[in-house]
């Protein structure tokens, strides 16, 4: 079984000591190196691609509704008031808690807020049709929550808001087990965690960012490779159609295994 020992001890390996480890807290100077940037890298790197190993979905827990929704059915208010999801959302829910990169919220099967009416079954008959089309917009912020419900002056919450009901969120799980993380994740998050070791082992910035463009390579790879572990939809419309007033429905210009979405820059080199 790999552990985070382990992980750091490849880490001193690509830093260049002799020395091994034996356990994060037994006090030498590498060992308090790792203990102490072992879990911010790994954080970092899980955000940095579409790691297969840490796909997840979680259904989201409900901190508010806007007026008039089948959750608040109250009658809205002339003023946006606090305690409400912000516009232009309708839904504020609690940012999960194992979720290091909120990737996309699932399109649900039903085609109102409910009880809405079912999608119905294909013309031929056979399994009702649902979750099709493109991802849900949403933001992600802080809001003031107590005890599940939004006041002003209570402490930060990170929350998430969108105008989908019954929210599924697909995200990056913070995943901690390096048994349940292919070869590629494991070896950016050695690469990044060694770039931080030799800064405080060696003080030595070539070496530092060596291990970083290892880390950025590993990132790359899987940024392909991971993105294209499933089926790919592109039924993009161009641009010089779309000019002229021409889309289509099924124009989705997403991939539903997260090869499209833009996971930005790489790692800085010091």
């Amino acid at each position: 079984m790999t552990s985070f020992v382990d992980i750091a001890n490849r880490a001193l390996g690509l830093v260049g000591t002799r020395s091994q480890i034996a356990a994060l807290n037994e006090g030498s100077n590498e060992s308090i190196s790792a203990s102490k940037w072992i879990d911010t890298t790994r954080r970092d790197v899980l955000r940095m691609a579409p790691w297969v190993s840490s796909r997840n979905y979680n259904t989201l827990t409900l901190i508010s509704a806007a007026p008039g929704t089948p959750e608040n059915p109250s009658a809205g208010t002339t003023l946006w008031q606090k305690g409400q999801p912000p516009p232009p959302w309708s839904y504020e829910y609690a940012y999960p808690s194992d979720c290091v990169r909120a990737c996309f919220i699932v399109p649900q099967f039903n085609t109102g807020f409910a009880p809405g009416v079912p999608i119905t079954t294909a013309i031929t008959g056979g399994a009702p049709s649902f979750w099709q089309g493109p991802p849900v917009k949403f933001a992600v912020g802080i809001d003031q929550v107590v005890n599940g419900v939004p006041a002003a002056g209570g402490p930060d919450v990170k929350v998430i808001w969108t105008n989908q009901e019954f929210a599924v969120l697909a995200h990056q799980k913070d995943l901690s087990n390096p048994d349940v993380m292919d070869d590629q994740l494991q070896n950016a998050w050695v690469g990044w965690l060694a770039a931080h070791m030799v800064i405080d082992l060696t003080g030595e910035i070539a070496k530092a960012n060596l291990q970083i463009k290892r880390a950025n390579d590993a990132i790359q790879i899987a940024r392909v490779s991971d993105g294209n572990e499933g089926l790919t939809v592109n039924d993009i419309t161009p641009d010089w159609i779309r000019t002229r007033g021409i889309d289509f429905a099924w124009d989705w210009a997403w991939s539903p295994m997260w090869g499209s979405l833009d996971y930005g820059g790489l790692l800085p080199s010091y």
